[in-house]
């Protein structure tokens, strides 16, 4: 989720706890809500190191209890014991509060971290929804200045917020009842199925099923009030590859349930060779990021081998694909240059 939406959150949320200044209640909460987002000053070592810890420990459940302790201490330091508790109870509600939208996206949460690295996502939610923070934003500002009805506008909004939130994820539960349905017969076996939100509309779904040697995409928008019925087999479109221009989405429109169009990415050839050590490091740290990683491109030509591959998750109708990742190598299979985007890696980077 965006630091807009946690920071409007942020400061409604603290307008529940009682303290000495609503003001400062408000920065406390404010600072709170990107605290788990100091992770992003990895980009800026390389976009890889990004890719591998953002939303790591910061994001995780002990980081949520150091956090919370560290600042009450350091509070009670700063603004007396006075103000530790209502520290202590903002921090704590508005790094749940983080956690919880971010856990609702499709990018993946190390909650556990540093126990395990494994990822949660409740794919209810596209990572930017300027609906939710609509919501949220107009809650928070209503709160800061309704005065004595603070409480009551600022539950209202937070109220409408999270019945929003549950209204993505009755949609996405239908939506994964209409993916096994439609990709039952597709790929009936070895299939991983998913229903990932799109932006702007709660009905809006890109539904995936990835097999070996495949990956199939529909573009989806449910109706108010879906029926799961008998529908129609979809038609394959395979998607075609122009090497010259970056990958993109095909240009598809939302259908309903009894239209789909099924679009087909085929995975290419695997190198002829096993990849250097140093070329695998990076590999790897990118497939762990990938939900829905494709090997798309395997090129050749006199300056060597041009590998490209692409994670499907964040598929938008007619957009370029984000977190594409390109592997250089030389004509003695040498790594020679990497990229994750548009953005090339320092050699020898595998964080």
């Amino acid at each position: 989720m965006d630091p807009l939406t946690h920071i409007a959150a942020g400061v409604a949320i603290s307008q529940f706890v009682p303290s000495p200044s609503r003001g400062w209640a408000a920065l406390t909460a404010a600072l709170f809500a990107v605290l788990p987002d100091l992770d992003y000053v990895l980009i800026f070592q390389d976009r890889l190191s990004y890719l591998k810890h953002h939303r790591g420990f910061t994001h995780s459940l002990l980081a949520t209890v150091l956090f919370v302790v560290i600042g009450a201490g350091l509070t009670r330091l700063v603004g007396g014991p006075r103000w530790v508790r209502p520290v202590f109870l903002i921090g704590l509600l508005v790094l749940a509060s983080h956690l919880f939208l971010d856990w609702t996206t499709s990018y993946g949460t190390q909650l556990l971290n540093p126990f395990t690295r494994a990822k949660f996502s409740l794919d209810w939610v596209f990572i930017i929804d300027p609906c939710l923070t609509a919501l949220v934003l107009a809650g928070a500002a209503a709160a800061f200045w309704s005065g004595g009805r603070a409480r009551l506008v600022g539950a209202g909004a937070l109220a409408l917020a999270g019945a929003y939130i549950l209204a993505c994820g009755f949609y996405h539960h239908q939506a994964l009842k209409v993916a096994h349905k439609v990709f039952q017969e597709k790929s009936p076996e070895n299939v991983t199925v998913a229903a990932l939100p799109q932006p702007l509309s709660p009905r809006r779904w890109l539904l995936v099923a990835a097999a070996p040697g495949e990956i199939r995409q529909v573009f989806m928008e449910l109706p108010w009030w879906p029926v799961v019925e008998t529908m129609p087999p979809a038609t394959d479109i395979p998607v075609r590859r122009d090497p010259q221009v970056p990958p993109r989405v095909p240009q598809a429109a939302y259908r309903p349930p009894e239209a789909l169009e099924v679009f087909l990415w085929q995975v290419a050839p695997g190198p002829a060779a096993a990849l250097p050590p140093d070329a695998r490091r990076l590999l790897d740290t990118y497939l762990d990021f990938s939900r829905f990683p494709l090997l798309r491109g395997n090129d050749n030509d006199d300056r060597g081998t041009m590998l490209t591959w692409l994670d499907l998750r964040f598929s938008v109708p007619g957009r370029e694909i984000p977190f594409v990742f390109t592997l250089h190598l030389d004509q003695t299979g040498r790594l020679n240059a990497c990229r994750v985007g548009g953005a090339r890696l320092p050699m020898g980077k595998s964080s």
